[in-house]
């Protein structure tokens, strides 16, 4: 199995629906998602599951858009 690493397409200032097309399930294109935010010293992720397909996977995040998804709560 190929284990591709993926970076987040949004900026920090970008309204929530981009946000959230940015966050959508790459193999079923729903945007129904689930996500938790990780966020250490150096690195912050994202790990998303589709409610649909219930694919997962983990999104790269600088620290504007890990910054973003912790303030905004209504994209989870």
């Amino acid at each position: 199995m190929v284990t591709l690493t993926e970076t987040a397409s949004f900026r920090g200032d970008d309204a929530t629906p981009l946000v959230e097309a940015s966050l959508a399930c790459r193999m079923c294109l729903s945007g129904e998602i689930d996500w938790s935010l990780r966020v250490d010293e150096w690195d912050a992720e994202v790990e998303c599951r589709c409610r649909g397909c219930d694919d997962l996977r983990t999104v790269s995040l600088t620290g504007e858009q890990a910054l973003r998804l912790s303030v905004d709560r209504r994209l989870n």
